[in-house]
């Protein structure tokens, strides 16, 4: 009998010893997230309980924390067997969004601590397959001879420091036939609110919304002509500017150094940076005021997007008491975008008096005043990729004259947009017809290859 009490004894220590409690891990094997959690941890809490684990008994006091609850070997097996799990959805569209896609602009940034900085870059090279024999660029043709023009190289970085501090240098490296290098912008500013922003340096004059777009967001490779004759563009003083209800309303005013126009009238205005300060006396001074109810029109005069309704206007002029004339202009503009179509409407009026003592050699001896008129339509066929556009303006450059200065001009043309406007084809032609005098034979034909950031 007690033979068979030390057997039964034996037996039921073999049992125990190959039951699975037998085979419980050491404390040391648990699993990296159990061992980083502290009972006192609310965080460590809240993961254990959203685990589901249950334990067969709560781990005493003394202990840091409790072992994980043993497995079987055929849920080991079963747990490595499955598939990893799948990303969460946002690392998954972020993973999958395409470097270039529409709003990469606003990306392509980089941030050195609260200072954020952003590349400008506009490269156009223009080929002109048909040039008439009569076209001259002093009357404001694109070209002269069929052939190849490097239009615009400008490269500059934009700054911004906490949206408190905003600056912008560019330089122009295609200016003049030589290819000499330029200053095209530079300029500083406050803009701790919307409401009120004041700039000083090189900075566009708010005149004209033809002019105040940038060079590469027109839906044509060139403004108006009438607009590069009057619009004095890039000028050195200080200006104040504000946006109220997301660009609702918005105003401009700057005082500038006098500015200086060329004897001939489609040879525009001399863009001055002032490396010698003002030599030629006289301010200018000039203001804009605009308003866009429906919400922003976007940075380029297309409706790319082809976007819902939404309407802009705007009023502006100047005054400038120069050493050599009087200079004074106004203008007023109204865009639409639709679906794709945009429509604008514009009309400029300036006037020039010479001084009887003038400060440098010209040639107007009386007052004159010019008048055009612009009116553009275009559409967008293929959102962000193909539109058509045209352009009719009526120019008279004095008003008191009818000669061959006076020209109906006529442009349409063909782009296609790739890369969110980054790189863009247009193939423009022009018809230059005189209303005056002879008739002259300076229609052309103008491919551009443009790359925008």
């Amino acid at each position: 009998m007690r033979h068979l009490a030390c057997a039964a004894g034996g037996a039921a220590v073999l049992l125990a010893l190959s039951s699975p409690r037998a085979q419980e891990p050491e404390p040391a094997a648990e699993e990296p997230a159990a061992a980083g959690a502290r009972p006192a941890d609310p965080q460590g809490a809240q993961g254990e309980g959203e685990g589901g684990e249950l334990e067969g008994a709560r781990a005493p006091e003394a202990r840091p924390e409790a072992p994980e609850r043993p497995r079987p070997p055929q849920e080991k097996q079963a747990r490595a067997s499955q598939p990893p799990a799948a990303p969460a959805p946002v690392a998954a569209a972020a993973a999958g969004r395409e470097p270039l896609e529409p709003g990469f602009r606003e990306r392509a940034r980089f941030s050195l601590g609260p200072l954020e900085l952003r590349p400008i870059a506009l490269l156009a090279l223009q080929a002109a397959p048909y040039v008439g024999d009569d076209a001259l660029s002093q009357a404001g043709d694109s070209a002269e001879q069929p052939g190849f023009r490097l239009r615009r190289v400008r490269a500059g970085l934009h700054g911004d420091v906490a949206g408190l501090v905003r600056f912008a240098i560019s330089t122009e490296l295609a200016g003049g036939d030589e290819g000499t290098a330029r200053i095209h912008e530079a300029w500083g500013g406050v803009t701790a609110a919307r409401a009120l922003e004041v700039y000083a340096g090189a900075r566009t004059v708010p005149f004209s919304r033809s002019a105040m777009l940038g060079a590469g967001e027109g839906a044509l490779t060139e403004r108006p002509l009438a607009v590069r004759a009057i619009a004095p563009f890039t000028q050195v003083g200080i200006q104040a500017e504000g946006y109220l209800q997301d660009r609702a309303f918005s105003y401009h005013a700057g005082v500038y150094n006098a500015f200086q126009r060329a004897d001939q009238f489609y040879a525009g205005q001399s863009e001055s940076l002032a490396p010698l300060g003002n030599r030629f006396e006289g301010i200018a001074v000039a203001g804009r005021l605009a308003a866009e109810p429906l919400g922003p029109l976007g940075r380029t005069l297309q409706d790319v997007a082809r976007s819902p309704f939404r309407v802009g206007a705007g009023a502006d002029g100047f005054f400038s008491n120069g050493g050599a004339r009087t200079l004074y202009g106004a203008s007023a503009d109204v865009l639409v975008h639709a679906s794709g179509l945009h429509a604008l409407g514009e009309v400029l009026w300036t006037g020039a008096s010479p001084r009887s003592v003038p400060t440098q050699p010209i040639a107007q001896v009386t007052s004159v005043s010019s008048l055009a008129l612009v009116f553009e339509a275009g559409y967008m066929i293929v959102a962000r990729k193909l539109g058509v556009s045209g352009r009719v303006e009526w120019i008279d450059p004095n008003m008191d004259v009818d000669d061959e200065g006076d020209n109906l001009v006529l442009t349409g043309g063909v782009s296609y947009h790739a890369y969110d406007d980054l790189v863009k084809a247009q193939l423009d032609y022009t018809h230059r017809e005189e209303l005056g005098g002879l008739s002259l034979a300076n229609d052309a034909l103008i491919l551009q290859l443009q790359l925008s950031l």
